[in-house]
């Protein structure tokens, strides 16, 4: 036996052959035949890696934070998708009374709440409410966790739009904190102690076809809002460069005063005053710093297009009307509050499925028997039109819209709250439900003159 096999033999028992044969036999040989593109995370299978999404997601965050272009874009949805309000209503009178509770609740404050929604709509392509059900009175309590805190959505195997679990990154730990979805099935499940779990909502917009996840509005907008931050700064500095270049070189006669000269500049430079006075052994050169302004003048327009068009805006909505005039601007506004009303609906739709939730847990808490149409309520929202016409053309509507609705009153083709309703909605003010049962109260009911028929009852 040789050394070797002797050190082998006492430090594993054996030689070192015979080990290396039994683990080969050991060895099994699998084949992988999986398509290849199963997610571990339980995901749709068009979602990014989370890797990808996360930093997305701080350089949204970020570019919102600091970058006026991209700001700009966010506040301009939220003003024209929120800003003239979304009222929110019901026929149901439980149901009313239950959505005037929870959306004005001081936990609650819904109507101060849709601003913040849609700019992280807008930030981050999705919003990931939770309700927290109090067991006493079954009223549930909003709160939210950003985005780039869930690290996965956990969906059900055989259909990724049933989302089951949510997971919550943590910082002092790496196991996440895990929320139960709506598809989950303790979530409108009562606990022995008549409690309910907090259930994540979650809504998304931007979302392609087989993904779970959504996509900001401003992904598309970073890389040219950059490059046009770069391209201001340089700008800015090179102006800045020409305004401070009048005296690039001082040439004086005598040596000995070089110094001299040197630190009276650096401690009170006469130049900064606006005054210098020179003498016979002195000469000042000045050079001109050319900067053609005019030819960078094309580069700026064109990277703002592409910010606006990247951002579903038109230049005009971002300050720029120079060029622009009335016939133009009001064109070249169409995609744009069209883009915006639907994402009112978007808003609207995620408002109307939070109160469903909450309503429906509010009546397991409270032991009240849940309708079979609880994913069907009537819930009716109404919002002010995205696209604000001139007061004229507002008053021209309303009287027809008026003369139209009352004939077909008179034809019985529809209800007074229906009209009422359609009025106000042409007029450019949208009212809710509780103010329509209120004209309808304070109207005075017109009389029929004796011996006329309603035109409805003619031959």
């Amino acid at each position: 036996m040789t050394l070797r096999d002797r050190l082998t033999t006492l430090l594993l028992g054996q030689p070192l052959e015979d080990l290396i044969q039994q683990r080969l036999a050991a060895v099994s040989i699998r084949v992988d035949d999986s398509p290849g593109w199963e997610s571990l995370s339980g995901s749709g299978p068009a979602d990014r890696p989370w890797a990808d999404k996360y930093a997305d997601l701080e350089q949204t965050l970020e570019a919102w934070q600091k970058n006026f272009f991209v700001r700009r874009l966010v506040t301009l949805t939220r003003s024209y998708a929120v800003a003239g309000g979304i009222s929110i209503s019901s026929p149901d009178p439980d149901l009313q009374a239950f959505l005037q509770a929870f959306w004005m609740h001081k936990q609650n404050r819904l109507d101060r709440r849709l601003g913040p929604i849609c700019d992280e709509l807008t930030r981050a392509g999705e919003i990931f409410p939770i309700l927290f059900t109090n067991k006493v009175d079954g009223l549930s309590y909003l709160r939210f966790v950003p985005a780039s805190r869930i690290s996965q959505v956990e969906t059900d195997p055989d259909d990724y739009e049933t989302e089951l679990r949510y997971a919550q990154t943590q910082e002092m730990t790496a196991e996440p904190k895990w929320w139960i979805g709506p598809g989950h099935p303790a979530a409108f499940r009562l606990r022995q102690d008549n409690s309910l779990p907090p259930l994540m909502l979650h809504f998304a917009v931007n979302r392609p076809i087989g993904a779970t996840r959504g996509e900001s509005d401003l992904t598309p907008v970073l890389p040219w809002a950059k490059r046009y931050s770069e391209w201001l700064k340089d700008r800015v500095r090179l102006n800045r460069i020409r305004t401070r270049s009048s005296i690039l070189h001082l040439r004086i006669s005598d040596p000995a005063l070089v110094e001299e000269k040197r630190q009276q500049l650096r401690t009170s430079n006469p130049v900064d005053s606006g005054i210098y006075v020179s003498g016979p052994d002195e000469e000042m050169l000045t050079h001109d710093l050319r900067i053609g302004s005019g030819d960078a003048e094309d580069d700026g327009r064109a990277l703002r297009l592409a910010i606006a068009t990247a951002g579903n805006a038109g230049l005009h909505y971002l300050g720029e009307g120079e060029s622009v005039n009335y016939s133009t601007a009001k064109e070249m506004g169409e995609p744009t509050t069209r883009f915006f009303a639907e994402r009112q609906d978007d808003l609207i739709f995620a408002a109307r499925q939070l109160i469903t939730a909450a309503y429906h847990r509010f009546l397991l808490t409270t032991r009240q028997p849940v309708p079979e149409n609880i994913d069907t309520l009537p819930i009716n929202a109404t919002a002010a039109e995205v696209a604000r016409k001139d007061n004229e053309s507002l008053a021209l509507a309303a009287k027809d819209i008026v003369t139209a609705l009352a004939q077909m009153k008179q034809l019985a083709w529809i209800d007074d709250e229906t009209a009422v309703d359609l009025i106000f909605k042409f007029a450019g003010e949208a009212i809710g439900q509780e103010e329509i049962e209120r004209i309808l109260r304070s109207a005075t009911p017109i009389e029929e003159q004796p011996g006329e028929e309603p035109q409805g009852h003619r031959d």
